[in-house]
């Protein structure tokens, strides 16, 4: 019976580090109703639903009761003269998560050209700067096939942070006809998509230090050591919740006691005296 134990509890195992290959969906915004609501994110990690979608720039209010892609879209006016300033915008949190991809569709009008020419930035925190992101240039007309990002990479900088901004930017003045942008330019937004990997063994893409996690799978007390001298312990759910934090432990050891987090699949992150940071996942049985 105990053999017969063990090996099912190996079996979850493999069957967790299998999982983890698979991408999760991160954040999405499909506009569903057509209800003001649909600026709130309708899928997702939990975390992210509260995030919604608005401009900047100075456009109009955004309205929902367009139609989209397969049902609603964002759609917004006044991009005249928003080369450079005027943008969609969304937020989310993406920790324990790395390998992120991009999916969304623009479109915009026919009668009423908006802009013809965006791209995609990001910014990490309140405070970061805008970044470009690889390989998002987008170009706009009167359909749901053009102006088209297939999961695109974001940057490792946008792996696994508290708060990510991603914004769709326009880059010229000039609209889908070939003209100038006025006031009455349409543009809408639809099925923006993020997914994700958890993360494996990002012992650390940033800083060089080595922790190990003993035993894990775990089913009893858990010895954390590391290179460095450690200072804070987080414990990630597959939600990217902090279910159990430590500070100030300023020791290369630290042993948790049992019955410190339930049974389930984590990320553990580490970081060091020193700024240093490093996370593996961890197994409760």
């Amino acid at each position: 019976m105990k053999k017969m134990f063990t090996i099912f509890s190996f079996c979850l195992f493999l069957m967790a580090g299998t999982a983890l290959q698979s991408q999760v969906l991160i954040a999405k915004w499909t506009f569903p109703t057509g209800n003001p609501t649909d600026s709130l994110a309708d899928g997702g990690l939990p975390v992210n639903l509260d995030k919604a979608i608005h401009t900047e720039g100075g456009t109009s209010a955004i309205d929902f009761t367009k139609n989209g892609a397969t049902t609603k879209a964002a759609q917004a006016t006044g991009w005249d003269n928003g080369a450079n300033t005027k943008c969609w915008v969304v937020s989310l949190n993406t920790v324990g998560y790395d390998q992120l991809k991009l999916s969304s569709k623009q479109q915009t009008g026919g009668n009423n050209p908006g802009p013809r020419d965006y791209k995609v930035q990001y910014r990490v925190g309140t405070t970061g700067s805008w970044e470009d992101v690889p390989n998002s240039t987008i170009i706009t007309a009167n359909d749901w096939t053009t102006g088209v990002l297939a999961n695109i990479d974001l940057p490792m900088a946008c792996y696994s942070q508290s708060l990510v901004f991603l914004r769709w930017i326009m880059t010229t003045n000039t609209n889908s006809a070939g003209g100038t942008v006025a006031s009455n330019g349409i543009n809408k937004i639809d099925d923006i998509y993020i997914m994700g990997d958890l993360f494996i063994g990002l012992e650390d893409k940033q800083e060089a230090i080595n922790i190990s996690i003993t035993p894990n799978p775990a089913s009893g007390p858990v010895t954390i050591t590391c290179s460095g001298s450690i200072s804070t312990i987080e414990l990630f759910d597959m939600f990217g919740r902090i279910i159990y934090s430590q500070t100030s432990v300023n020791s290369r050891s630290v042993i948790l006691s049992q019955g410190f987090a339930p049974k389930g699949l984590y990320l553990m992150r580490v970081k060091t005296d020193a700024g240093q940071s490093a996370a593996k996942k961890l197994v409760i049985q």
